[in-house]
């Protein structure tokens, strides 16, 4: 089966009732890129982990922009022995997306149930978040609700993580 498109995604979020905007840009393939073309938005701004762990389980993190993430840290506290980034094959077999364009709305393209979703629970003080939809040349601003409430429809509901205190251990 084909992926979907970022079109399709849209007309999803339509057919769902889901108040979004959209913003076109040039490809953002960090973090970086983001905030300098288009900082100007409200809500949060996240960055997106796929992990793999050794025994070939994948993992979804999407986290607050500004987060440095310790896979040490993270893999302890999540129960792994070891995580490591998911190769470009495993990201378009898994979520249908290439580098850059990782997103929780991503998971409209994943099996339930082949991977497990975890959020930084900081992402639950804005209203708004941003995220790319399924492609790094748009932004779609959406409500924290509604992108939990698809995520949950898609068999993938958060696993919210206290990401400050991940960094408090050592």
């Amino acid at each position: 089966m084909q992926p979907y498109q970022p079109e399709e995604l849209l007309q999803e979020l339509d057919q769902q009732h889901i108040p979004y905007e959209l913003f076109h840009h040039p490809p953002l393939h960090t973090v970086e890129d983001a905030l300098r073309l288009r900082s100007n938005l409200d809500g949060s701004y996240v960055k997106n982990l796929y992990l793999r762990d050794r025994k070939g389980e994948m993992i979804l993190i999407v986290c607050h922009h500004l987060r440095t993430v310790h896979l040490q840290r993270l893999r302890k506290a999540l129960g792994y022995k070891r995580l490591s980034f998911a190769s470009t094959e495993q990201l378009w077999n898994d979520l249908g997306v290439r580098p850059g364009s990782v997103s929780p709305l991503a998971l409209i393209n994943a099996v339930s149930g082949s991977l497990r979703f975890f959020a930084d629970q900081d992402l639950q003080h804005n209203t708004l978040t941003n995220f790319h939809p399924l492609t790094n040349e748009m932004t779609v601003q959406i409500g924290l609700k509604d992108w939990v409430s698809l995520c949950t429809l898609w068999g993938f509901p958060p696993v919210w993580i206290d990401f400050d205190q991940l960094s408090k251990e050592a």
